[in-house]
């Protein structure tokens, strides 16, 4: 993804959807400064996975910090 140059106006919005069989259903609708994503699977013991991320480098530090301590992921 491409860097942009910090503009207060400057905002991401990410749309996460569920898919299953024909059912796609939203699961998130953000709209922020800055985000981290990544999606991933994992095949015959390998991961595969896809990140992005923009925004004020003290966002998305701040933004790891809450995905490294999320209780969904800490039994992991």
């Amino acid at each position: 993804m491409a860097e942009h140059t910090a503009s207060p106006d400057l905002r991401y919005r990410v749309v996460c959807y569920e898919l299953q069989g024909d059912r796609q259903q939203v699961v998130m609708d953000a709209t922020g400064s800055g985000f981290i994503a990544a999606t991933g699977v994992i095949l015959a013991g390998r991961l595969r996975g896809e990140l992005a991320s923009a925004g004020p480098q003290e966002l998305q530090a701040h933004l790891a910090l809450r995905i490294a301590s999320d209780d969904q992921l800490a039994g992991y």
